[in-house]
């Protein structure tokens, strides 16, 4: 577990390391355009393939750090049990629907390398090395949920 803790840390990292490299590229293609009057042809796609790994990079790291989205108009009027039960509930429809994800995020990255689908801009990035960041971060999130539904019943047996 205290391994799959660095990583889960270490992937908000880079998911933050990521969204900075975004700023800067972005930056440089303002700078680049409108300054020196000679735009690239690169940033766009580059900054999107960065922003599509961050975000499903920063998901498990936000799911660890307790930062997801919550509707607290229920939540923050019950007692610590009442809490802990919309927690698990919770638990378990993230723990479906990511596994969907995974799956079927699987199937359209595997189909991708399979029959080597790239993207349509001059730059012809295998579309594989974008898709492919669903389903492998959604594994990690399915594996944090799975860990907290185990702590969940430890828990609840003391």
């Amino acid at each position: 577990m205290n391994y799959y803790n660095k990583i889960v840390q270490y992937s908000g990292y880079l998911a933050s390391a990521l969204f900075i490299t975004i700023g800067f590229i972005v930056s440089y293609e303002v700078i680049a355009r409108y300054v020196f009057n000679s735009p690239t042809i690169w940033v766009n796609e580059v900054s999107r393939f960065l922003q599509i790994w961050a975000t499903y990079l920063a998901l498990t790291y936000s799911f660890h750090k307790k930062d997801f989205i919550r509707i607290t108009v229920i939540y923050d009027k019950l007692n610590e049990s009442g809490k802990k039960v919309l927690d698990f509930i919770s638990f378990i429809f993230i723990l479906i629907f990511s596994s969907f994800v995974v799956y079927y995020g699987w199937l359209i990255a595997y189909d991708s390398l399979k029959v080597g689908r790239t993207s349509s801009t001059i730059l012809d990035v295998p579309s594989f090395l974008t898709e492919f960041a669903i389903p492998l971060c959604f594994a990690f999130l399915v594996l944090r949920v799975i860990l907290e539904i185990i702590k969940y019943f430890r828990d609840f047996i003391k």
